[in-house]
């Protein structure tokens, strides 16, 4: 059954299909409820974000904003048909903004120039998209476009005593695992990350 699964109180995972790999959308259900990220093609929204928000009780139509963790085809490329089916949805891209009730986009430059996540003060939890990379996944080794934005971002992440917990969009090694709990662990990553990006420092 395509059924997004529950991270913890109010956020919710959808598991999807990308190569080898899985790709995540995740539903934010605060004041009015947010997706994060849609997938890599059309045939993602209507055949798996499309039937797993029916099985949460919305339709797309529903939904107010979708949050753009950055431009890359796994995260941004079902846009086009989520648009087509929800033209009034509110899409969030590049912006440092409140999203509602305690959720805000987080700056996270590094894989990309673009690269934003979504922090839940409530609950100290950062959904980082791809912002964070560690040794990479599959035969997508640590892809970081801007190293010196990376270092930045993790800096800001270890100095940001709000953030306890990480939910990544892919099962990053060395962790194998698409998320992390606890501050120690969350500075132990951030330690961990700039070593596989050392030759690309100049």
């Amino acid at each position: 059954m395509v059924a997004f699964e529950n991270e913890y109180d109010g956020v919710y995972r959808l598991k999807i299909p990308f190569e080898n790999l899985y790709t995540s959308v995740f539903l934010i259900l605060a004041d009015d409820p947010i997706l994060v990220d849609c997938a890599t093609t059309a045939e993602d929204v209507d055949s798996w974000i499309v039937p797993a928000l029916a099985a949460m009780g919305y339709r797309l139509s529903e939904i107010k904003t979708v949050v753009l963790t950055h431009s890359h085809g796994d995260h941004a490329g079902g846009f086009s048909r989520v648009l087509a089916l929800a033209p009034e949805i509110r899409v969030i891209r590049e912006e440092i903004c409140s999203l509602c009730d305690g959720f805000f986009t987080y700056p996270l430059a590094g894989h990309t120039k673009d690269s934003i996540g979504v922090l839940d003060e409530k609950h100290r939890t950062l959904l980082s998209g791809d912002g964070l990379q560690g040794a990479g996944v599959d035969k997508y080794r640590c892809s970081v476009k801007l190293p010196q934005e990376y270092l930045k971002t993790m800096e800001r992440i270890k100095n940001d005593d709000r953030i306890e917990h990480i939910l990544f969009s892919h099962a990053y090694e060395p962790w194998y695992a698409d998320r992390i709990d606890g501050r120690e662990r969350v500075l132990a990553c951030l330690d961990e990350c700039p070593k596989y990006i050392k030759n690309k420092i100049t």
